[in-house]
């Protein structure tokens, strides 16, 4: 199987109802030829520049794994449906196992403050190192000045 993304656009007058069977439509017809691996909403958003008269749309983004037929089945519903304004799907990896993709929810929280902790310390290294370099180039230049004065004394 391999891994896709598909983000999606719907159109803000859509009623929530509608909206919500739009989704469903995607996470069944995902769950029968593939693996939904997250359903992420961004919410509203206003648009860079019009979308078919439109300023705002709802956000959308399907992580999931399949293969080329789960992307054309998706990408046909999103061109027929009128209430998406636009869509795109990336190839994120091939030949993936969708079991190690599953985000577990306990599991992520303590990754990304592990992740942080680990680029503070990485970032205060970089400072350390940075001012010492600084200090060691200084220190070169004063020595390099008393060897030129010392050198013209001798004259």
């Amino acid at each position: 199987m391999n891994h896709y993304e598909t983000i999606f656009i719907v159109d803000p007058d859509t009623p929530e109802t509608d909206q919500d069977s739009i989704f469903e439509k995607l996470k069944t017809m995902i769950s029968d030829d593939g693996k939904l691996i997250m359903f992420d909403d961004w919410g509203s958003k206003k648009f860079a520049y019009e979308i078919r008269k439109k300023r705002q749309g709802r956000y959308v983004r399907l992580d999931y794994c399949g293969d080329g037929t789960l992307v054309d089945k998706i990408e046909r519903l999103c061109r027929l449906d009128y209430r998406i304004l636009k869509y795109m799907t990336v190839l994120l990896a091939k030949d993936v196992d969708p079991e190690s993709l599953i985000v577990v929810e306990d599991e992520e929280p303590e990754a990304v403050t592990e992740t942080k902790e680990t680029k503070e310390t990485e970032d205060t290294k970089e400072t350390e190192d940075t001012s010492s370099t600084e200090e060691a180039s200084s220190d070169e230049a004063v020595e390099i000045e008393t060897t030129e004065t010392e050198s013209e004394t001798e004259e």
